[in-house]
């Protein structure tokens, strides 16, 4: 079942002509009518909505999404990178002091209270000014126990 469809004549411009024929594909028409067709029936809506955000909001909402997934790649990308240079330091650490269990449960307790307590005000002037007792302290410029 077709719809009753109406002949229009329309003239455009060389500019507008080309625009037409370059968006197109864009909209995935096949022909210049269904990609006018489209085309007027959003301006009509457009038009038809008396405030205009409600019409434009899936719009608008579709360009947001593409952008943020674009944001979300570019800081997980770089999360990941600094974790992995966070983990080689981690285990550059481990190698240089033995830490028991219980030692390392009570330094995890300590920053975890700490990140909670300070947020992202925590800097290394203020973990040094309370540091956590260790089993021995390490030169690390002559490389001896003290």
């Amino acid at each position: 079942m077709s719809e009753e469809k109406y002949r229009y004549t329309v003239r455009l411009g060389a500019d507008t002509e080309r625009i037409v024929r370059e968006a197109m594909p864009k909209d995935n028409c096949q022909s210049l009518n269904e990609f006018t067709e489209n085309a007027l029936r959003f301006y009509a809506g457009y038009l038809n909505t008396k405030d205009a955000s409600e019409y434009l909001a899936p719009v608008l909402s579709q360009v947001l999404h593409g952008t943020l997934d674009s944001f979300g790649a570019h800081v997980n990308r770089n999360l990941f990178r600094l974790s992995v240079e966070e983990a080689k330091t981690w285990n550059i650490i481990a190698g240089m002091f033995k830490v028991s269990p219980e030692q390392l449960k009570y330094v995890h307790g300590k920053a975890v209270g700490e990140v909670k307590q300070l947020g992202d005000r925590l800097t290394y002037e203020k973990v040094y000014a309370d540091p956590c007792p260790l089993e021995y302290s390490l030169d690390l410029l002559t490389g001896e126990d003290e």
